[in-house]
């Protein structure tokens, strides 16, 4: 701050300077401009004060911005991304995704009988439960443009740029194995005595033939056929009337 102020504060030393060598016509001369000098010193130091106040209040005024940001794109009970992030991301991935042919993959993760879990184990037990899971997906899902987000409820979506059914399946079992190692009981699981997660996988190149609905209503049928099993994973496979 103090460069911005360096023609003023030159100014103070060359009329000090002056002061010094006592080159004034009388006293009355000399005090005037010490009087003056006063002043301008007293005024450079107001005006250092409100511009650092300037300064102050701007870099708090970006903070609560980028907090606020932040809030709205965040999950208040999990920590991840929400759906309305996710809805932001999701059509420009599949723009980037479209232009440059690659293959978008999306996973969608269910709680398995989380409405038994609550009902043996209570509501703020089983948001402590979807805490800790959304924690693992989070560990799981480790590269920069991959987001994942609370879905609704105990489902969670993440979605993958640039992955086909290869790579997504690797992130799939790295988060049911993860959701494992917590070890929560659960005795209403008719699958385990622990807490588990049922995962669909679907992987699209985007082009004029398909749509981010069509996707998502893939991953979805791919979570269901999980859902008839639980604990484990299933790829989208297209109705046997649509295959040629």
């Amino acid at each position: 701050m103090d460069n911005i102020f360096a023609d003023e504060e030159q100014v103070i030393s060359t009329a000090e300077d002056l002061i010094s060598a006592n080159q004034f016509a009388s006293d009355v001369d000399k005090r005037h401009y010490q009087a003056l000098l006063k002043s301008y010193k007293n005024l450079l130091k107001h005006t250092k004060r409100i511009v650092k106040m300037s300064d102050i209040i701007q870099l708090e005024s970006r903070n609560l911005s980028n907090k606020l940001q932040i809030a709205s794109q965040t999950d208040a009970l999990t920590g991840l991304y929400n759906r309305r992030f996710f809805n932001e991301v999701y059509p420009m991935e599949w723009k980037n995704s479209f232009r440059a042919s690659t293959s978008l993959g999306l996973l969608m993760i269910d709680v398995d009988y989380f409405k038994k879990y609550n009902d043996t184990y209570g509501h703020l037990q089983g948001d402590d439960c979807l805490i800790a899971i959304a924690a693992q997906i989070k560990k799981a899902v480790k590269r920069p443009r991959d987001v994942a987000s609370r879905f609704g409820g105990e489902e969670f979506i993440v979605l993958m740029p640039d992955t086909d059914y290869r790579g997504a399946k690797v992130i799939a079992r790295r988060i049911m194995a993860r959701v494992d190692s917590l070890v929560i009981e659960h005795s209403a699981s008719a699958v385990s005595d622990r807490v588990t997660v049922s995962v669909g996988i679907a992987c699209i190149i985007p082009d004029e033939g398909n749509s981010m609905v069509d996707h998502l209503n893939m991953v979805d049928t791919a979570l269901y056929d999980a859902k008839g099993s639980r604990n484990c994973f299933r790829t989208y496979s297209p109705p046997e009337s649509s295959v040629k």
